[in-house]
């Protein structure tokens, strides 16, 4: 491979050699140390093959031994170059593409992230970012190694990191640490009281003295499930009282709304914006923009990615819409569409903790608006431990003194 090389960038030519006494050219040329390789006779002929500046050398010892040389085939750079001579800006394109590719390996162009869950991806590339790893960044200057230290010591949330390069390709692959489990102190003596009113459905206790049934109501701040206890030798102590209460509770909500809204339509006048991203730089396509301050935008990113990696150019195109507040008058209808709306939000998160088995819906309306009233019946654990005070203490030592 060496060789072959050296032999290109020197040139070479392969020629014959013709005459009487072909052994005594061979002869001449190895006795002043001129390289000959690929050495064959062909009848009354020989070829063989001779560094290019070598050749030039032999052509009077070729007189002097009675033979004449022909070139055959002309090979390697000097060649290549000689035949190209006249096209100039071919040669100093290809040495133009060649450092343009050579410079560019130098730079990230293309970021990965992988392994999210609760961080955001795009937090983790602004993290990136402050520590030096952003798209057309200079690799020689990156210490991966530190930049991955650096962000698991500032987001806790990160328990592990591991930052590859390859070409122009960055590759950030995140394990997130996982939260410690809160462990719960038993040794303190405790009361599971329920946190709202209901109806006591189910009493899971795992520990302490239940003091009501299931069946009954229960009101907020009610001690279910006590902490204080008689031993089977009748003595009384404190434990840390646990239990699940399943009780089912109510809910009320209201929602109201006026009889006329404002409500913000499209007029029908559109925008189409396009922006070039040509690593990192954002250059306009176009420019202009809609009639009215209120707008709507609508934003689709086109990045090449051949084989999964994401080229550092790409295609915004922005749609611009615009849009103006109109005045319009509700009917029964459409207000209650708009009311029952609001319910299932508020539902949505204001319940997410609770289990809403019924809903009763109350719509009213007048001439100055609309208004709904939500009763929600719902099933949910409303057990809440309280460390048991003084008071909870001397109850327990007089029941002892009692006995």
């Amino acid at each position: 491979m060496i060789l072959s090389l050296l032999r290109f960038l020197r040139g070479w030519v392969r020629f014959t050699v013709s005459g009487s006494y072909p052994e005594r050219f061979i002869n001449i040329t190895l006795r002043n140390r001129i390289r000959l390789w690929d050495t064959r006779r062909c009848g009354e002929t020989l070829t063989a093959c001779m560094y290019m500046r070598d050749y030039l050398r032999v052509r009077r010892y070729a007189r002097g031994s009675g033979v004449r040389l022909k070139v055959c085939e002309r090979h390697g750079l000097p060649t290549l170059l000689r035949r190209y001579s006249d096209r100039v800006g071919l040669v100093i394109g290809a040495a133009a593409f060649v450092i343009t590719v050579f410079v560019m390996s130098l730079f990230i162009w293309s970021i990965d992230v992988t392994g999210l869950k609760t961080v955001s991806e795009s937090e983790m590339r602004s993290m990136l970012a402050e520590n030096g790893v952003y798209v057309g960044a200079f690799k020689p200057f990156i210490d991966y190694q530190s930049v991955s230290r650096a962000i698991m010591l500032a987001d806790s949330r990160v328990g592990w990191m591991a930052i590859n390069a390859e070409g122009s390709y960055a590759s950030a692959e995140i394990k997130e640490e996982s939260p410690a489990p809160e462990v719960e102190d038993t040794d303190i003596p405790c009361n599971v009281k329920v946190k709202r009113d209901g109806r006591i459905l189910r009493i899971d206790a795992e520990e302490g003295m239940t003091t009501v049934k299931e069946g009954s109501g229960v009101v907020e701040g009610q001690v279910v499930v006590s902490g204080v206890m008689e031993d089977q030798l009748g003595g009384v102590r404190l434990v840390h009282a646990k239990a699940r209460v399943i009780a089912e509770t109510a809910y009320h909500a209201s929602f109201e709304i006026p009889s006329e809204i404002d409500v913000t339509v499209p007029t029908g006048e559109t925008k189409r914006r396009l922006t070039a991203d040509l690593f990192g730089l954002k250059i306009p396509l176009t420019v202009g923009g809609v009639s009215t301050a209120d707008v709507l935008t609508d934003e689709v990113e086109e990045v090449p990615a051949p084989l999964d990696v994401r080229l550092p150019a790409g295609l915004l195109t922005r749609t611009v819409y615009a849009l103006e507040i109109r005045e319009q008058s509700l009917d029964d209808n459409s207000a209650k569409e708009i009311l029952l709306t609001g319910a299932r939000l508020y539902e949505v998160f204001a319940l997410n903790q609770v289990t809403v088995t019924d809903r009763a819906y109350h719509f009213s309306g007048s001439d100055g608006g609309y208004a709904l009233d939500v009763d929600y019946t719902c099933v949910e654990d409303v057990a809440c431990q309280e460390e048991i005070g003084v008071d909870g203490e001397e109850e327990a030592v007089e029941k002892n003194q009692e006995k």
